[in-house]
């Protein structure tokens, strides 16, 4: 009996030996030979990287105004590993609050890993709603919402974002680098049940906010241009319209408007043709708009001068075997008439005095053919053709708008130079950069980038377009009582397949005071309809209209216009 006492006592002692020995063998390989490891491992238990992003900046208007801004709002995440087991009761009480199916929401509940996102953009009250539920696994993350408080106002000027804060269009893809900000991180570690633990929170890198973008566009005037574009669109019924406002002597864009429009804050439903900035993106032949091009090339290189005078065949003008019509036939005219009566056939003879090769180079002393460099995505550069590609019609052509392709920007630009004594200035839309303690952070001057014609040209210029808003040129309804106007009409055949149709751009552009501008409008609608289709008639009184309320709104003073004879002495 003793023998099998002390046998078994050594068959115990024996296995407690190798069990302790195997416990220790595990110890030793659990906490030294994987110690590096099996931490790692624990902390990534743990601990999360969280990144932190950095408020997107806002976009104010030139007098502070807000125009888009970013608030905060909650993501809502989940740690699986612990909502697994209980996900049916969870996604139960979640579902309602977030406005998720519940098949969904438990599916997310139950996946892989330790991180998921239920939903991003919950408020900030709904966010407190779930936290009162203390659900086990349920984790929240900051983010922020982009917000725009006018909705479609100046939409194509300002842009939106995506879903990931990134800038898509106008200002908020062009300034994106300055809006967006640096994103920060910190490391937190998290108990069982998901919970934080604050004491054990790690050093990170805290985020920066990003800079406030404050543009050149007033609040009040585009709203003016908006409101006024709106009832054009219902009056004439056109295909789509644009309004711009700018300051011509320093190129600065006040006002940008476009029809068809869209919502900011629901960018996503828009149509892309509605989200197109037409201002900057759609060409089209300009008209007669252009002759202000050939007439002020012509008089800078003292080819012609306002009294010239040219025959314009009574309205039908035969060359290279084609007839060139006028709305209505003129006999005499001199080049002033040929401005302010918009005889088509006055410009060819004028360009055909002044020749192909220099025509041209006034085409490009302008900026035709060309970006303007104003500094938002989508700018196209319009067409110019080179002198090669001129057919033998093309000097009787290009000077009454035909055989050429501008953009809204460049046409108003081009007119900018002629009221601001031949300089073309680059439009500007951003004014400053600055950061949350208002230190200037990028400052955008005045930048002229030509000067096609000297400023005695100009004045013989304002001195003939002061004539198109009175009884005796295109567009007396245009004409802004009180102040001294000027400005030039446009009415332009529409091209489908190849071919002029009975389809117009009608347009008018414009600037007063005419002696010393404070304010240069464009107007141009695609396709009026009901009959009335001439700039002067559609465009011209929606650009009297906008000037009447903006110069009331800015304060200017009424200015009697100068006679022509006074001006005409002044250039002598």
């Amino acid at each position: 009996m003793t023998t099998t006492h002390k046998t078994r006592a050594l068959i115990v002692v024996t296995c407690l030996s190798l069990m302790f020995t195997a416990l220790g063998g595990r110890l030793v390989q659990l906490h030294v030979l994987r110690h590096d490891e099996l931490s790692s491992q624990a902390a990534a238990n743990r601990g999360q990287v969280v990144q932190r992003q950095g408020r997107r900046g806002e976009i104010r208007d030139c007098n502070g105004n807000l125009l888009a801004n970013s608030q905060s709002v909650r993501i809502v995440c989940a740690d699986p590993s612990i909502t697994t087991s209980n996900a049916g009761v969870v996604a139960a009480k979640l579902s309602p609050l977030l406005k998720m199916d519940v098949a969904v929401l438990q599916a997310k509940l139950t996946g892989p890993g330790q991180y998921v996102r239920l939903k991003q953009k919950v408020d900030e009250e709904t966010a407190q709603q779930i936290r009162s539920l203390k659900l086990k696994g349920i984790l929240f993350e900051d983010q922020y919402l982009r917000t725009y408080p006018h909705g479609t106002l100046a939409s194509h000027y300002i842009g939106f974002v995506d879903s990931d804060h990134k800038g898509v269009q106008g200002i908020e893809s062009a300034m994106n680098q300055y809006l967006e900000g640096v994103s920060g991180y910190e490391v937190i570690e998290r108990d069982r049940k998901g919970r934080e633990i604050r004491a054990l929170r790690t050093e990170g890198i805290e985020p920066r906010d990003g800079y406030h973008v404050v543009l050149t566009l007033d609040q009040v005037i585009q709203h003016v241009a908006e409101t006024e574009l709106e009832k054009a669109m219902s009056e004439f019924h056109p295909q789509a319209g644009v309004i711009i406002v700018s300051r011509p002597k320093t190129g600065e864009i006040l006002a940008m408007s476009c029809r068809p429009t869209f919502d900011l804050n629901n960018a996503g439903a828009a149509l892309a043709d509605a989200r197109r900035n037409r201002c900057i993106s759609d060409v089209a032949e300009p008209g007669s708009t252009f002759k202000i091009v050939v007439c002020s090339g012509a008089m800078n290189e003292r080819i012609v001068t306002l009294q010239d005078r040219f025959d314009c065949h009574n309205g039908a003008f035969l060359y290279a075997g084609r007839i060139l019509h006028d709305a209505h036939p003129y006999g005499i005219l001199p080049v002033e008439g040929i401005l302010y009566k918009s005889s088509n056939i006055g410009a060819a003879v004028v360009g055909l005095k002044m020749g192909a090769p220099r025509l041209y180079e006034y085409i490009r002393r302008y900026g035709f053919g060309r970006k303007t460099g104003i500094g938002l995505p989508g700018e196209v550069s319009g067409i110019a053709h080179p002198l090669a590609s001129w057919s033998s019609l093309s000097i009787t052509r290009i000077p009454m708008g035909h055989e050429i392709a501008a953009t809204p920007i460049q046409m108003i630009m081009a007119m900018n130079a002629i009221s601001n004594g031949g300089k073309l200035m680059k439009p500007i839309v951003v004014k400053r950069v600055v950061d949350d303690a208002g230190r200037v952070i990028l400052e955008n001057v005045p930048q002229q980038v030509g000067q096609p014609i000297s400023p005695a040209t100009t004045a013989m210029m304002t001195t003939a377009l002061r004539r198109v808003t009175t009884a005796e040129g295109t567009a007396p309804k245009a004409a802004v009582e009180g102040y001294d106007t000027a400005g030039k009409t446009g009415t332009a055949q529409k091209i489908e397949g190849g071919q002029y149709v009975r389809k117009y751009y009608s347009s008018f552009i414009g600037y007063l005071p005419a002696s010393d501008p404070e304010l240069s409008i464009l107007v141009s609608l695609d396709d009026p309809s009901g009959g009335a289709y001439y700039g002067g008639s559609v465009s011209g009184p929606v650009f009297r209209r906008v000037a009447e309320k903006v110069v009331e709104y800015l304060g200017m003073p009424p200015q009697k216009p100068v006679t022509n004879s006074k001006q005409m002495a002044s250039v002598r």
